[in-house]
């Protein structure tokens, strides 16, 4: 394969993962702590409802990997250019599965940030749900095997880098996505991908996994959301503002991630040597 393809990839990956949150995430970041701060009993209400979602995610996941598994293009098999008019494609559908998300995300918040307080419980775990449907759907636009936990993780970690309120968050959380990157890297295409189409995803290892950035996320999300507290015309454009910039960030991170691991697998697979460096780091994600 041409290397301009993947340094492409590579070098958008990068700019991405230097650039700083949409700026109304920072805004939201930085006035908001005081607010948030009234909002602690809350958040120790949240974790469990995330997790929650990624326990009735499974359902979702196996439905979508049914209908889409033969789509899913063998990277070890196709030749240079069947692979790039592939990629091209993934790459529209998953800009349109991300432009969706979005409107999906400005609505929902426009719908439950109308009830300020009262909603703020529904409104996160159903944001966070919405968030986790489009991410999964971009990431098997893709041909990421979702079935796997270890995919599964790591787009919980796109997910929480594209919920930092700022590049030092968003860092934290890069190095967990890129230790789950890791393991991808060391996993055998072909029997990940088997494994995935033919059994069942268990959650509770993933939960496992996850729980302690899934708290953090938790308070990020809360947060940034707190002036959704106010009520009536004010509060729903606030909830719809909110959802909108949180959704362009968290599914920027999931396309991001996944169009760099379908090119670096294609490379790896199609029998090329990579001289791209392995991505490995200690740092604890989502800081």
């Amino acid at each position: 394969m041409d290397k301009s393809l993947l340094e492409t990839v590579l070098h958008d990956f990068e700019h991405w993962e230097n650039s700083s949150p949409h700026p109304i995430n920072v805004g939201l970041g930085l006035v908001t702590k005081p607010v948030a701060f009234a909002l602690n009993p809350l958040m120790s209400k949240l974790a469990p409802l995330l997790e929650g979602v990624v326990s009735k995610a499974n359902e979702y996941i196996s439905a979508a990997v049914d209908s889409v598994s033969n789509k899913t293009p063998g990277f070890d098999a196709a030749d240079a250019k069947s692979f790039e008019e592939w990629f091209a494609r993934a790459n529209k559908e998953a800009e349109n599965w991300k432009l969706a998300g979005v409107g999906s995300l400005t609505v929902e918040g426009g719908a439950t940030g109308a009830g300020g307080m009262a909603l703020l419980l529904v409104d996160i775990p159903a944001s966070f749900s919405l968030i986790l449907g489009f991410a999964n759907k971009i990431a098997l636009t893709y041909g990421l095997p979702i079935k796997s936990e270890q995919v599964q993780i790591a787009i919980l970690n796109a997910v929480c880098a594209g919920t930092a309120n700022t590049l030092k968050d968003k860092t934290a959380a890069i190095h967990g996505l890129k230790n789950a990157e890791k393991i991808l890297r060391t996993s055998n295409w072909k029997h990940i991908y088997s494994q995935s189409i033919d059994n069942v995803l268990s959650t509770e290892g993933i939960i496992v996994a996850v729980r302690e950035f899934l708290k953090k996320m938790g308070i990020n999300i809360t947060s940034r959301k707190a002036p959704q507290v106010i009520p009536a015309v004010i509060g729903a454009a606030a909830g719809a503002t909110i959802n909108c910039a949180w959704a362009a960030d968290a599914l920027e991170a999931v396309r991001q991630f996944s169009r760099k691991w379908a090119v670096e697998t294609y490379y790896s697979k199609s029998g090329q040597e990579s001289d791209t460096p392995a991505l490995v780091s200690n740092s604890p994600p989502c800081d």
